[in-house]
Parts: structure tokens; sequence; C-alpha cells
């Protein structure tokens, strides 16, 4: 039935197709085409002097659902918030963060019941996604201070998206445009937790006569743990340069440098939240020759320190008055990993499957057992180049184009001795690993995978009836091809996975008047077996085998169509959209540990209908009040029983996991100009964290808070601004998301009468607690 449909669309048309998708516009913009890099993409209109629900909603026209907010809502926000933050009160939206400020790592984004490995995420169009695993780390990401726009695309992506797990639709963060004056901005903030942030953004102006104008940015972010030990460190840098020319011309060369070196939350299980709810926490001291287990629970073995580079190069360039190119080379480059405790043997250990002894002296031994640090590292780089040509002629307008990128990703775990301070010996964790009597380090992974990816794809795009009717048809043909290699003993040496699909869509849009819009789309998406997933692991203390290697596992696939109205009102807009999914080879992330440290893996729970509804509402200013609300309601159930061995789980049927049946999002911002407040509430309903439906997470509901002034400018400094934001207002105790997801967390019996052992208990994000930040800011 699926492949009928399609084949119809394309024996219907003739032609092959793609929806409109993009970032939103300045909010000094009358109407403008948003991605200057994307000509054909979503068009946002906005009016300075009648900014809608304070920036939290914008007047899209586009074939498919969109969500965005600007600069006038994002500088509300608290300082140094995690890009994700931005976007968490938008229809669909599901972030779950460990930290107020959205720094720490431990997080979860989910749209539609989709986690954040098949959403794509993008920078001035350089893409995010860790080409192994998936998901991204906002810590490394733009600082909000820098960024223009947020956007949330529900369903689907561009068509010209560097990402190839984005079945659940696209997150675009667009920077600001350099000034062509000198001047800048600098901001300070204090607040709980010991946190504070400085930044400082510096605009060169035009650059003599070169036509070029750039900005630089530094921030410095510290705070400790709202629960227990631990403590966050982060030094950021971003940059952009642009030159434009001629009639739509324009090079840009955008820049990002980060290091950090950020503590982990503990992530509890159900049953240790009910029981000491905020007090799970890592152990704050270390014990010299203490009980192995207990000092490996040590906070300060619990960290992650990176540091990476992102380089990305967006241009476009006019070729005739009705051809453009746009160009986009990108780099990226990273090094670091995670550290946690463990304990090992004195005598032997294991190295994959076989047994040596050990040469290296390991301090606090009690009865034979060790405390020591593990260490998740890996290098990673990949490079990629995305082009395309847009031809216009009359009232068609064609697009073609490719991308390719190359990754290089190795990765390796290994174990060093702890001082009797409880720290490895210096403060990265970069000591000597515990060798073998072999002579090798003693290591539980220890693999490389090499990934090209060759996308192509070609668009039409026909207007009639003088413009109001948008019809466009698309196909989008992927090619993703890894190479693995593994030096572990046991496991398999060499893996391969060459994965190919032609990914057909096709979008309609029709303006009814300048108030009233409909649009329809339906798209199909696909995501491989993540790398991450290809090779077993074992224990280095029992040899027992931790993670089982999963590289042939089947592509993921969807099919998804979209029905949607929105109104545009002079001073209302709102929309609402009915959605519809069918996955086949449901892929879903959970995490599987290496010893104590969580890696993350991938279930295949087979096929999964998503069905629901999404509504989201602002208005511009009444009487200096703007208020926002979204919904959604949402139905997410599995196809198929979940195969246990040689039995099945009776999953069919049962509610798909991260997926809560209703959200909902209030927002009032006030602003005459003089002082501003901005208010949000978020209710969530439960969402199971097992396939059988026997955990489930409660429900949650909080709200965040600001207040501020804008003071008058003195001397050069221009235009001040004092503001306090209120993280968890009313320091609800919550659980803020699911960690890790499992088939089952009581025992069940089998399809074929086989009893079949609990899988584990999930675990879960705390959230954090009450927070109060202050911070002064202005331009000069």
């Amino acid at each position: 039935m699926k492949s009928s449909f399609y084949t119809a669309v394309f024996l219907g048309t003739g032609i092959i197709i793609v929806p409109f998708v993009g970032q939103a516009a300045s909010p000094a913009s009358e109407s403008r085409n948003v991605a200057t890099t994307k000509p054909e993409n979503i068009v946002v209109s906005r009016k300075l002097h009648k900014v809608l629900a304070s920036g939290q909603i914008a007047r899209i026209q586009a074939e498919q659902s969109i969500s965005s907010v600007d600069r006038s809502y994002i500088s509300k926000q608290v300082a140094g918030a995690g890009v994700l933050n931005l976007v968490q009160n938008m229809p669909g939206a599901n972030v779950a963060t460990s930290d107020a400020f959205g720094m720490s790592n431990q997080v979860t984004m989910s749209v539609r019941g989709l986690n954040q490995q098949e959403i794509g995420f993008l920078v001035d169009g350089t893409p995010q996604n860790d080409t192994n695993s998936g998901t991204i780390f906002p810590s490394q990401l733009v600082d909000a201070e820098n960024l223009q726009s947020a956007s949330l695309s529900q369903g689907s992506s561009a068509i010209d998206t560097p990402v190839f797990v984005d079945l659940g639709g696209m997150v675009n963060y667009q920077t600001i445009d350099p000034d062509h004056k000198f001047g800048g901005y600098a901001s300070a903030m204090f607040g709980t937790w010991n946190s504070k942030k400085e930044f400082i953004r510096v605009n060169t102006g035009d650059i003599g006569h070169t036509g070029i104008r750039g900005w630089m940015s530094f921030s410095n972010f510290h705070d400790q743990h709202f629960t227990g030990p631990g403590t966050d460190n982060r030094l950021h840098v971003d940059a952009k340069f642009l030159k434009e020319w001629g009639d739509g011309n324009r090079v840009a060369a955008v820049f990002t440098w980060a290091y950090q070196d950020i503590s982990n939350y503990y992530e509890p299980t159900l049953q240790q939240w009910n029981q000491t709810g905020r007090s799970n926490y890592y152990s704050p001291t270390f014990v010299a020759n203490g009980s192995p287990a207990a000092n490996a629970q040590y906070w300060q073995l619990y960290r992650n320190p990176w540091e990476d580079i992102n380089i990305g190069l967006p241009s476009t360039f006019r070729l005739a008055h009705n051809i453009t190119a746009n160009v986009e080379p990108y780099f990226w480059h990273g090094s670091g990993g995670g550290l946690s405790g463990t304990t090992l043997p004195t005598n032997s250990v294991y190295w994959g499957t076989s047994q040596v002894e050990n040469a290296s002296s390991l301090p606090n031994a009690v009865n034979g057992v060790a405390p020591v640090a593990q260490r998740y590292l890996n290098s990673p780089y990949r490079a990629g180049f995305v082009d395309k040509i847009n031809i216009t002629n009359g009232i068609n307008k064609l697009t073609v184009g490719s991308w390719y990128e190359y990754d290089d990703f190795s990765n390796w775990v290994d174990y060093t001795p702890i001082t009797t301070s409880g720290l490895p010996e210096n403060g990265r964790g970069l000591a000597p690993a515990v060798m073998m009597s072999n002579g090798h380090p003693l290591r539980s992974e220890d693999y490389n995978i090499m990934t090209q990816v060759n996308g192509l794809f070609l668009t039409d795009r026909v207007s009639l009836l003088h413009d109001r009717l948008q019809i466009s048809a698309g196909i989008k043909a992927m090619m993703v091809d890894r190479v693995g290699t593994s030096h572990i003993p046991g496991t398999t040496y060499r893996m391969h996975a060459n994965s190919f699909q032609p990914l057909p869509r096709l979008g309609i849009h029709y303006t009814i008047d300048n108030r009233n819009q409909v649009f329809f789309n339906a798209t199909t998406g696909f995501r491989p077996p993540l790398g991450e997933s290809f090779f077993s692991s074992y224990s280095p203390a029992t040899g027992a085998q931790t993670a089982l290697g999963a590289g042939q596992q089947k592509d993921e696939y969807s099919i998804e169509e979209e029905l949607g109205y929105r109104y545009q009102g002079r001073r209302i807009v709102g929309s609402v959209t009915l959605f519809n999914y069918n996955f086949t080879n449901r892929q879903v992330a959970t995490q599987t540990y290496v010893g104590n440290l969580p890696v993350s893996t991938t279930i295949n729970e087979g096929g999964q209908t998503t069905r629901g509804v999404d509504m989201e509402i602002g208005s511009a200013p009444i009487w200096h009040f703007s208020p926002y609300a979204s919904f959604e309601y949402l139905h997410a159930t599995l196809d198929n029983n979940f195969r246990v061995g040689n039995d099945y789980l009776p999953t069919k049927g049962k509610t798909a996991v991260e997926s809560p049946h209703y959200q909902v999002s209030l927002g009032l911002t006030y602003d005459d100009g003089r002082i501003f407040g901005n208010f949000n509430l978020k209710y969530m309903s439960g969402q199971y964290a097992t396939f059988m439906n026997d955990e489930k997470m409660p429900a949650q509901v909080h709200s965040d808070m600001t207040i501020g002034a804008y003071l008058p400018s003195v001397g050069f400094l221009k235009k001040p601004k004092f503001q306090l934001n209120f993280i968890n207002l009313w320091d609800s105790h919550y659980l803020s998301g699911i960690a890790a997801v499992l088939p089952n967390a009581n025992a069940t019996r089998g399809m074929n009468g086989t009893s079949i052992a609990s899988a584990g208990s999930p675990t879960y994000y705390i959230a954090s607690g009450f927070t109060v930040a202050a911070q002064l800011s202005t331009g000069f």
C-alpha cells in the first residue's frame, strides 16, 4: 500500500520533488527569504514594531509545520542557556535537561516521540549531529547570545540537509550577521549554584574597502551542581565574517571552538528516585584504601573533558538573472571523551575474551580489587560539501544538487590507576593507561569506523494561480557506506555496511487569502544503523559480554504525512497540523554499559504508527502583553512484538517509549520599552520507559520567569539591560526525561510461553532545582 501510493505520485506528476524548509528571518525584515544560502526555503515575515508573542512565533509560508523564535525571545532567556532550551516550548518538542542552563550533555530531545538521534541539527547550514551516534552535545554548540533565530521543523527537513538521521525533522540555528559599524555586546551573569558567565562580542565593522565585515565572541561559563558534588566549566569562541556584493552574492565564514570539563549528574532508576529523590548523586568523598566499589562512585571520576572546532563556509552566487548556486564546505574535529569509575582485579584482567596478567600497579586495592578510572575516548573528524544549482524559468523552479561527507571515528575505552586522592595523575584524566603483561594497554573497546555519505537531490517547484498555489516534488537518493575494524580479541575484526535509499517527497501549499493558508506534504526518511552499535564489548573484570554488536541491523524507514491550516491575521497567528507516520525497523535509542560507563546504542523494535495533532497560537502585543500557547496530542503505538531469543515480548499495540500523549506550553510576555517580563509554563503527561509499558515516568509541570528593565545609555554603553531569570520557579521535584529505555522492567511471559527475565531498570534525568540568575548586558 505504501509503495502504490508513491507510485501514483510519480505517475501523476511526472516530476520529483520536496517541501520548503528554512530559518526565521531577522525581526527587522519586512518579508525576506530566510536563509540567504538556501533561497528556495521558507518565507518568514516579521515587523519590528509588531513582534508576535515577543518573538516566540512567526508568520510563515511553508508546505510543512515549522515553529520559530527570534532574537527578541532569545535575549530574554537566561544567559548561558543551552540552545535546546530555546525550542522547548514549541509544539511537539520534549526537551529533558539535567541542569538549569542546558550546559550538561546529559540531555535528550524528542519531537513527536522521535528522539534527538532522529532529528537533524544545523548551525548556519553546518551539521551538528555526531556521525557515529547520531546525537548532539549542546555544550559544543554556538552561544545563544550569537543567535538570530532558532526554528524547529517538526515533520521533515530540507532536501539538502547534510544529515542522514533526520526522520524527526530539523532544528535550525541561524547566527546574527555582522554589523557594518564597529561595536559590540557584553554581558555578565551571576546566579545560584555559584553560576557565572562572562560574554563579549566585538564587531569589526566594514574592514577598509574590502566589503568584509565580521564579529568574534568569547565566553566563560562555570557552575556547581544543584544536587551533590560536581562542577561545570566551559570556554567558547564563535566568529563570523561576511562579504556581500552585487545582486545576491554572499560568502560567509563561520567558526566555533569549544573546550569543556563538565561533571556528570547521577541518573537514578525510578525506585531510587522514589526513595531518595534529589539525593541521588555520586559520592562527595574518596577514602584511600577504602571500599573499591564505594570509591568507584567518587564524583571526580565522572566527567566529560572535550575540545572541538567547527568551520563552515555557506555561500551564494548569482550566475545569471535566473540562476543561483549555493555551496557550503564544512569541517569538524573533536577530541576527548568521558570518564567514569569502576573496579578491576589486581592480578589478571580480560582483554576481550582473552584473560591476561595485569602488569600495572593499582593503588587503593582491597582484597585483590582496586578502583580505577574508565576513559571513553575518541578523536573524530569529518569534512563535507553541499552544493546546488537553482534555475527559475517562468512558473518553474528547478533545484539540483549533491552532498558528500567523509567521517573518520576512532574510539577506545581504557583504564588508568587513580591516586590516593581519587584522581588520575592529571586533571583531564590523561594519565598512562593500565598495561597488560603482553605490552598492550588494557582496552574494552578499540575500533575505527570510516563513513562516506553521498546524496543526490532533485526538486521542481511549480507556482500557479498567481503564486497562490505552490506544488513541489522531489527525490533524494542517499548512499551511506561504513567500514569498521575492531582490535579487541573475540570481536568481529571487520564490519561493512552499505545503505541506499531513494527518498521521494511531495508538498502543496495554497494561500486562500492574506490570512488563511492550507498545506499538505508527504515525505520519506531513513536512518542507517548507527556506527557505535557495530561492535561487541566485554567486561575487563569478568570477560562477560557487556554489549552485543548490531552492525547488520536494517535501515529504519518512515513515511510521513502532514495536513495543516494557518491563520495569520493582523494581530493573531496560529496553526493546526495533523500528522501521521508509518515506520519500519524503528530504531530506539537506549544505553548499555561498559563497566559503569553508559554508552548509547539502539534497539530495533519493528514497526510503529504515530499520529497526532499540533497546535500553536500567539499574538501581537495587547496593552504590552503578548500571549503564546502550544499543544500536542500524540498517539504512538508499536506494530510488532519484540523478539527476545526464541520468544517474543507481547508489545504489539503498546504505547511507544518517550511518547507523552499530551503536552501544553503557555507563555506570556510584557514589554513596554522600559520594563519587560516573560513567563512560560510547561505540562507534559507521563511517558513509558519500556516497550512493555510496565514502567512509566510521571507527568511533569514546571515554569520559568524573567523580569528586567531597559536602562538609559551612558557614554559608550548603548542600551544596557538588567534582568533576573527564575528557572523552575516553583522548585518542582520531577524527572525531566528518560536516559535509557529498555524492553521490559518486570519478568514477563513470552508469546511462546517462555519466562523472559527483566531487562533491568530504566534510568532517568533529574530536573534542576530552583535557580535565580542576574544578568547585566550592554551594547557598545
